[in-house]
């Protein structure tokens, strides 16, 4: 198959895998945007950013801990699978996993209800709030066998079925938070935030069961007279102890410069910076988990750097083209929306909204280029550079925000995530000599141009925006190929 012919068909299947997974993520994105206008009603300011925070910590706390462990096994699963598909193998993998896993998560939960106290203080800024803080500790081993199971659908490439979770989970999860918040308030907002893990780990269970365990014929007898293997112990070994120490970074500068929004501005204006940080990663949890679905497998069965650097430039091509109509309406249209979806206590993320969405995209490249390197056996380097690039995040937000309020704040959202990018992009390109197709380069190029454009405009009438981002979005067709223009016509006739 020629160079041409294989990236098309990359293309198309990766297209094809994102657009089943991103279909439910439509529902999943519009579902979110209502629970937190629900919750801007309910709660206000304040009450929205003790949700968001207990939320964020629980999250926080999984990545630090188990991080990249799943991902070692997805890969080990994924190998093994596309190789030879040899039970015994998967049963010993799985097994040597939970053994690991187990003992982690309960060692987790003791060690964070030991430290109550101080947890409460530092994420909340009073110990008031204790209870609630324990209410969101039930979830953390909850979401370590959610995240589990997630992985096991992640690595036998069962898309439909993450698919179909997704949006078991959205709507399920939104039956129980409506009467929750509105009955019992704050309340209701931390206990929804634990049930909904709860609700996502029994409905991914059921899946797994059901396509991944029953259709490979994988049984629990099998996974228990499976032996533990020390070879796969040592990968996995290395998988967590990185992902422990670099996650561990990663969320304490995380969880210590929201702490320091707290301490020196209140907990209100992480609140009013929430919706932001919410409308990122709800199109970030739109398109960016199904597209990494099919990824992550995908590059851990690439046979050499040529075929990396394909997939890479797949990956970022398809994504730079979703990502960048997001970006131009969402500034443009930043003054009608927070209002709307939140409400005007929350306007004044307006004012920070374009300088935070003009480096979305250098997010979205960031997060495709870390991806190989947990694949590719590189994950000690990965820690040297979170380590590097999150301390000067952290100075930055513990430097700037006393003098400067959530501008300084802002620029753990501008500056890091162009750090990310300009050095990974360096690594990447010494170390397997990728480099940007020239149709990419143009895309990328017009793509800084549009960001820079807006900011140019942004206090300009917000109708003379829209047409802006309107006529940037129309333009962006130039940059497509001809056989993606043919592909894309033939869906649309499909569909009508």
């Amino acid at each position: 198959m020629s160079s041409e012919n294989k990236k098309s068909s990359e293309m198309k299947t990766l297209a094809k895998n994102t657009a089943i997974l991103a279909s439910p993520k439509i529902l999943t994105f519009v579902i979110g945007i209502l629970r937190s206008k629900l919750i801007a009603i309910f709660l206000g300011t304040a009450g929205f950013g003790i949700v968001d925070q207990l939320s964020s910590t629980i999250g926080f706390i999984r990545q630090s801990t188990l991080s990249f462990l799943p991902d070692g096994m997805v890969k080990l699963i994924a190998k093994e699978k596309s190789e030879k598909f040899d039970r015994k193998i998967i049963g010993d993998i799985i097994k040597t996993y939970f053994f690991m896993m187990i003992p982690l998560a309960i060692f987790v939960f003791v060690l964070a209800f030991i430290f109550s106290d101080g947890i409460t203080i530092f994420i909340f800024g009073d110990i008031k709030y204790k209870s609630y803080f324990l209410i969101g500790l039930i979830a953390v081993p909850i979401t370590f066998l959610g995240v589990t199971f997630d992985s096991f659908l992640k690595a036998f490439k069962e898309i439909k079925s993450i698919a179909i979770k997704d949006v078991s989970v959205t709507i399920l999860n939104f039956i129980i938070f409506v009467p929750l918040v509105y009955y019992f308030k704050v309340t209701g907002g931390v206990i929804y935030v634990t049930i909904s893990f709860i609700i996502s780990l029994i409905v991914t269970f059921k899946l797994v069961k059901k396509n991944v365990f029953i259709k490979y014929n994988i049984s629990f007898k099998n996974v228990k007279n499976a032996v533990f293997s020390n070879i796969y112990f040592k990968e996995l070994l290395t998988f967590i102890s990185v992902g422990i120490i670099g996650g561990t970074f990663r969320v304490f500068e995380n969880m210590a410069s929201r702490a320091i929004v707290v301490n020196e501005l209140g907990i209100d204006k992480i609140g009013l910076y929430a919706p932001i940080v919410k409308w990122q990663a709800l199109f970030i949890g739109f398109i960016l988990p199904a597209v990494f679905t099919y990824l992550y497998p995908r590059l851990s069965e690439a046979k050499n750097n040529d075929d990396i650097t394909m997939v890479i430039n797949t990956v970022v091509r398809m994504i730079t083209f979703l990502t960048l109509p997001f970006i131009l309406l969402g500034i443009s249209t930043r003054d009608w929306i927070i209002p709307l979806f939140y409400s005007n206590e929350f306007i004044e993320a307006a004012t920070y909204l374009p300088y935070h969405f003009s480096f979305l995209l250098m997010v979205v490249w960031g997060t495709i280029f870390e991806q190989i390197f947990a694949p590719s056996g590189r994950l000690k380097i990965f820690l040297v550079f979170l380590i590097i690039i999150y301390s000067l995040s952290l100075i930055m937000v513990y430097y700037f925000v006393p003098m400067f309020g959530l501008y300084g704040y802002l620029l753990k959202f501008t500056i890091t995530p162009l750090l990310i990018v300009v050095s990974f992009f360096i690594y990447w390109k010494n170390e397997i000599s990728f480099k940007f197709q020239k149709e990419n380069i143009y895309i990328i190029l017009y793509s800084v141009f549009c960001c820079i454009m807006m900011l140019i405009f942004k206090g300009n009438n917000n109708f003379i925006q829209l047409a802006l981002s309107i006529i940037l979005i129309a333009v962006m067709v130039i940059f497509l190929k001809e056989n993606e223009k043919q592909f894309i016509l033939k869906k649309l006739k499909l569909r009508s």
